[in-house]
């Protein structure tokens, strides 16, 4: 029975060294030779034998030495490489990575695993991290729930769906395809499923999931791979589940029946944002050396079940397919394929890297090159070199991954032999291009190694694997080196085994699409922002939130950061067209007399990435007050705005801005806060329409009308002390403001105030729709409903209401103060454009005096919405007795006095008003002493 056993169990290894390519002298389309050609002689252990393969925690380099590469896009971080999941025996080949669709934190590689030194058995590995790469744990070989190893004759193919679920598509034994899934980050892993219909011929897998929420199949993931047997056979096929790998549906042709002697071989899928299904492979000839002669592609809008694109010849490639690469070791230059899923200007746009010999695209033997369709696969570009050492140097360029990061970055990693004299040995590099693969920047990634002369020993001779892998994360929190991180993933045999590593390159992230940042993440900072500063960093995030309305913002902290401390929190992004604002929610307080500032903040622009930059407004914060930063009153602890002491910030970007700076000087004050940062498209500015008149301007009918100025103010509907705009305009002979041009306020609901220089303000019933770009119109004089508190005084035709004319000194309320002024100038004869003239005559008489002396009379003064008036916040009581830590004496002393100058507060008395009441009794008393006199 056991030589049974065994005979059934070469039989197994035998059709996985056909079938994958794992044999000696491979010289065949399918990776493998005639049954004849002489194989390892091992045969696998017996199934109830199988020994697991080593399980390992690595938490990468023991000593981190990162390399900085300048590039036109900023300074990229080159962290050490190191061992995902280490090895001391057998191999990790064929690797490979993806991440979590929308947990950026978890990542999960793969790679061909052999034990020992034997060859088998054989599975694929799980290298998982939860942490972003941080650490990482795993194993070479899958486990069911009770520890059983899972073998297969590799190929790993793997994806993570919607619900965090990886599957991972290999050849099983058999030499057919399956599948198995694992719900808890490769801990555990269900049985194999082989999908129905496929042959017992089947090679070069990759999976995919569709990852847009928007689309019909989102949450469908999918294999693609080729039959080299069976009713497709030479064709590209594809399957899918719709639950989580549980179930398969049949195998289907995706590719067309190949032209006469090709076959087609090296399939990738990807999926795009709106849920496309998109599937390249090789069409390549069926004569020795099968050189890729042109790219295929295909694409389904309806879940893999039917293709509006199949067609073996998306562009002519002249592939560099070989059984030499160097040291004996074979190359394929099968295409790899992803898509542009962000939200930027590229977004659906298709790119193919693919390994090319001359004469073509390639310089010589061996380059990588970049295809690329900006409409969804209907036409490609031609291509372009990606590696851009000398053309035709002879040096080599193999085995290209791709990968389009969160920042719209086009990211190839490959194998490169430009340091080797020799050519046969191989470091490794990668290519990032921030213009859609026009211009790369290269960098080395990853350590030089020697494809040493016999491939994998005892495995196959010519065999190092046939592919590598690349992802990305964008991870908020990393405010220096970078949230934008890539992850090359190749196999290499420095340690004398073939490994699989990994390195970090940390990237300033690019917003590829415009938009807002609130704070909500708690990693500082956010994804899309970085910070330039050197020493203490002094921008952190904090809970408070502009107006209440959310649950963070980023401070600067004025109130410990020594005097001329300069940090700037700086995000970058798609080069702007016209009509574009930044706009963001600031709060600050001043501190007090001892501690003046200013402090300051310097709005900048940058239309070459941050090399030279533009001064869009320079902001001071002022003690006791009139800074354009100033939201709320001075105080002496360290301030922490309330929802109501913040204000909004407008500024036009120049077109083509790429980078926006927030740039922080610290005059040792206090604290500034920032808001709701948003790089947005915004209409032009708008003129709102108000009819208006002030009892003393009114004529009727109007001979001549008199003209005069008024200014019109937009406040926040919750928080109506937030003046958000104002204009300042004059009425037409209507009664008209027709040229109060809003620049500042966006689109909303807000309070309308309207001013004038000798009358009671008047606020509109009701928070008023404000759009943008129109020009909304408000009529205050009829009804008299209109005006909040139908505050208003009736004017010599019936049912039309003007503002109350007499408050001279603008403190809301006509009483005796202004009754007096008003005598005053009169009994002198006072002329011109003077505020006590109400009734804009250019003579202060009897008129404008009974107008006062009326609205005191009847004690008119300004009806207000709850919240109108500017809010004073108390200081937070804190324990006396604990005194913090300084980082220098200038804090303690800022600290100290702060304490002396709290303790000698004094109420400080105001200028009596004087009553209409008090003003009679003047006037009666000047009255009778001279009748006396």
């Amino acid at each position: 029975m056991k030589s049974k056993v065994l005979f059934f169990a070469s039989l197994a290894l035998l059709s996985w060294v056909l079938y994958t390519g794992f044999a000696p002298g491979d010289e065949s389309p399918r990776w493998n030779p005639s049954p004849s050609t002489r194989i390892n002689e091992t045969p696998l252990t017996p199934a109830d034998q199988y020994s697991q393969l080593p399980v390992g925690i690595d938490a990468g380099p023991v000593i981190n030495e990162p390399q900085f590469i300048n590039s036109p896009n900023g300074v990229y971080v080159v962290n050490t490489p190191f061992r995902m999941v280490p090895r001391t025996s057998g191999m990790q080949s064929e690797v490979i990575m993806t991440r979590h669709p929308t947990n950026q934190n978890i990542l999960f590689g793969s790679a061909n695993t052999t034990a020992g030194t034997s060859g088998a058995p054989f599975s694929v590995g799980w290298y998982v991290s939860t942490n972003g790469g941080t650490s990482w744990f795993g194993g070479d070989t899958l486990k069911n729930s009770v520890g059983t190893g899972i073998f297969n004759f590799g190929d790993p193919g793997p994806t993570i769906d919607k619900d965090g679920r990886i599957i991972e598509s290999f050849i099983i034994t058999t030499g057919s395809m399956g599948a198995s899934y694992s719900t808890n980050n490769g801990l555990n892993w269900a049985g194999i499923v082989g999908f129905p219909g496929a042959s017992t011929s089947a090679d070069k897998n990759f999976s995919g999931t569709d990852d847009a929420p928007s689309s019909a199949f989102y949450g469908r993931s999918y294999t693609v791979f080729t039959e080299f047997a069976g009713a497709f056979v030479n064709r590209i096929v594809l399957t899918y589940t719709t639950n989580g790998g549980v179930s398969w549906s049949s195998v289907a042709p995706v590719s067309p029946v190949p032209s006469t002697n090709h076959f087609h071989q090296g399939c990738d899928i990807k999926s795009g944002p709106n849920g496309e299904v998109y599937v390249v492979w090789a069409n390549s000839s069926l004569t020795n050396p099968f050189t890729e002669d042109s790219l295929g592609f295909a694409k389904s809008t309806n879940g893999g079940v039917n293709w509006t694109i199949a067609r073996n010849n998306a562009a002519n490639v002249n592939g560099n397919r070989t059984f030499n690469m160097m040291n004996n070791i074979r190359v394929a230059g099968f295409p790899r394929i992803d898509v542009d899923r962000t939200c930027g200007p590229r977004a659906g746009w298709i790119y193919v890297c693919m390994g090319e010999k001359n004469p073509g695209v390639a310089g010589d033997v061996s380059d990588i090159t970049l295809y690329k369709s900006t409409n969804g696969g209907t036409t490609w570009s031609s291509g372009v070199r990606v590696n851009q050492d000398a053309f035709g140097n002879g040096k080599k360029q193999y085995m290209g991954a791709i990968r389009v990061d969160e920042s719209g970055g086009v990211n190839v990693v490959y194998y490169e032999t430009r340091n080797t004299p020799t050519n046969d040995s191989a470091e490794v590099w990668m290519a990032r291009s921030m213009d859609g693969g026009v211009t790369f920047t290269e960098m080395k990634v990853g350590d030089k190694f020697r494809h040493a002369p016999t491939g994998l020993p005892n495995v196959n001779s010519q065999y190092a694997g046939d592919y590598i892998g690349i992802t990305s994360t964008l991870a908020a929190g990393n405010p220096v080196n970078g949230n934008q991180r890539i992850w090359p993933n190749w196999h290499a045999n420095n340690t004398g085994i073939y490994q699989s590593y990994t390195a970090k390159v940390e990237v300033l992230p690019s917003n590829p699409c415009w938009g807002c940042e609130d704070f909500t993440n708690t990693a500082f900072t956010p994804n899309y922002f970085n910070l330039e500063y050197t020493g203490t960093q002094y921008w952190t995030r904090q809970t408070q939130s502009a107006y209440g309305a959310g649950s963070g913002s980023a401070k600067f902290d004025n109130f410990n950061a020594s005097s001329g401390t300069v940090q700037s929190l700086v995000t970058s992004c798609e080069p702007t067209p016209a009509g574009y604002y930044l706009t963001f929610d600031e709060a600050y307080a001043p501190y007090g007399a001892d501690f003046p500032g200013p402090d300051s903040l310097i709005v900048e622009s940058s239309a070459n990435g941050g090399t030279t930059y533009t001064t869009l407004a320079r902001l001071a914060g002022l003690f006791p007050s009139g800074g354009e930063l100033n939201t709320a009153p001075a105080t002496t602890a360290a301030f922490v705005p309330t929802s109501s002491q913040w204000r909004p910030k407008i500024y036009s970007l120049p077109t083509g801005t790429n980078k926006v700076r927030l740039r922080a000087r610290s005059g040792f004050g206090n604290n500034l806060y920032v808001d709701n940062v948003c790089i947005q498209s915004l209409p032009a500015a708008t003129n709102v329409q108000d009819g208006i008149n002030t009892q003393g301007l009114w004529r009727f009918p109007n001979p001549d009308v008199l003209l005069d100025t008024f200014t019109v103010y937009l406040h926040r509907a919750d928080f109506p002390n937030v003046i958000v705009d104002s204009a300042k305009a004059t009425i037409n002979t209507g009664y008209i403001l027709n040229s109060a041009v809003m620049t500042r306020a966006l689109s909303g609901n807000y309070y309308r105030e309207i001013r004038h220089r000798n009358s009671i303000l008047v606020w509109s019933a009701n928070p008023i729709a404000f759009t943008r770009g129109t020009s909304p119109n408000y009529n205050f004089l009829t009804p008299i409903t209109q005006s909040y508190g139908s505050n208003m005084a009736p004017v010599p035709f019936p049912g039309y209401y003007a503002m109350y004319s007499g408050d001279v000194n603008q403190d809301k309320t006509i009483d005796g103060t202004d009754v007096g002024r008003v005598d005053n100038d009169a009994a002198n004869f006072v002329g011109g454009y003077v505020v006590t003239d109400l009734t804009g005559d250019n003579f202060v008489d009897g008129t404008d005096f009974a107008l006062a002396d009326n609205n005191a009379a009847n004690f008119v003064q300004a009806i207000e919405p709850p919240g109108a008036s500017p809010l004073i916040s108390t200081p937070v009581e804190t324990d006396n007795s604990v005194v913090p830590e300084f980082e220098n004496d200038q804090q303690r002393q800022k600290y100290e006095e702060g304490k002396r100058l709290s303790s000698q507060q004094q109420v400080v008395d105001q200028p009596k008003k004087q009553t209409y009441k008090e003003y009679l009794e003047m006037k009666r008393n000047q009255f009778s002493n001279n009748t006396q006199k």
